[in-house]
């Protein structure tokens, strides 16, 4: 268990000490002995896991069927190695709350831009007492204020309708505030270089529909192949939503607080970029 923890492995098939001795001496007459192989398996996996262990079975029934015509000389033993009885919603809920922070955030800040920008409000903005950082920073408040009610009512769902048993804590929250900032400048940043309300959509979906479906919100990155591994992990969104499953659903800290410095550093990032970037003059 501490390998497997250790090395994040999801799967491990373990063949005991005494193997082949014993499938040797099972074919004695009048012998009873019989060996057990011991399945590991990340239970949040809804996906492969049936799939790998129907081929192990398979396997195991063939070659039970060729050495004793069908005695269950060789075994499985099934062991989950997340401590709880978790299951895909487990996995999902998280995914979904940094999704979702993530649509709200590019979204509302990138159409919010153009918008501005088309009408001339930017330029206007000028003649007022308050400064880019200000007007940014409470773009930034707003879109947080909206994570905020969007994640309550994902958990408020996931507890009522799924019987979920959630864990809000100080990395949540500050997970939250993260991935509310750091989406909300990529919006500001991409809302830079696009001109008109018609284009923002399409920008947007440019940005947000690669994470959606490789940052690992729908299903585990070990069902990719190892270039789209790779690839998902230099995605923000990839960080976000692993870290809210270790803080919330799976209890991991150390990988909790891996994952939202991470986010910070993302964040703090993307919150400078879209603040030197916004410039109300050329607008």
């Amino acid at each position: 268990m501490d390998y497997i923890e250790e090395n994040d492995v999801k799967r491990l098939l373990v063949i005991p000490d005494g193997y082949s001795e014993t499938i040797i001496a099972s074919q004695m007459p009048g012998s009873t002995d019989n060996i057990s192989l011991t399945f590991y398996f990340d239970q949040s996996d809804q996906t492969t896991n049936p799939i790998i262990k129907g081929i192990i079975s398979g396997i195991v029934v063939e070659m039970n069927k060729n050495l004793s015509g069908g005695k269950d000389i060789i075994a499985i033993d099934d062991v989950e190695t997340i401590v709880g009885d978790f299951n895909f919603i487990d996995f999902f809920l998280p995914g979904m709350i940094g999704f979702t922070i993530m649509q709200t955030c590019i979204y509302g800040s990138l159409e919010r831009n153009t918008k501005y920008k088309k009408d001339g409000i930017l330029r206007k903005l000028l003649t007022t007492p308050i400064t880019r950082t200000e007007w940014i920073f409470s773009k930034m408040m707003f879109q947080m204020f909206l994570s905020f009610v969007s994640a309550a009512l994902i958990v408020i769902v996931g507890i009522t309708v799924y019987g979920l048993n959630i864990n809000i804590n100080l990395l949540v929250i500050i997970l939250i505030v993260a991935n509310s900032f750091l989406f909300t400048g990529l919006g500001m940043i991409i809302g830079r270089f696009v001109r008109d309300e018609e284009s923002a959509g399409m920008a947007g979906g440019a940005v947000t529909f690669p994470m959606m479906f490789l940052a690992g919100t729908f299903f585990p990155l070990e069902q990719m192949p190892d270039f789209l591994q790779s690839f998902a992990r230099i995605l923000p969104l990839y960080y976000v939503n692993e870290g809210l499953r270790n803080a919330m659903i799976y209890l991991k800290m150390n990988d909790a607080l891996f994952f939202s410095a991470v986010t910070l550093v993302f964040a703090a990032v993307f919150f400078i970029a879209g603040l030197f970037l916004t410039k109300w003059k050329e607008d």
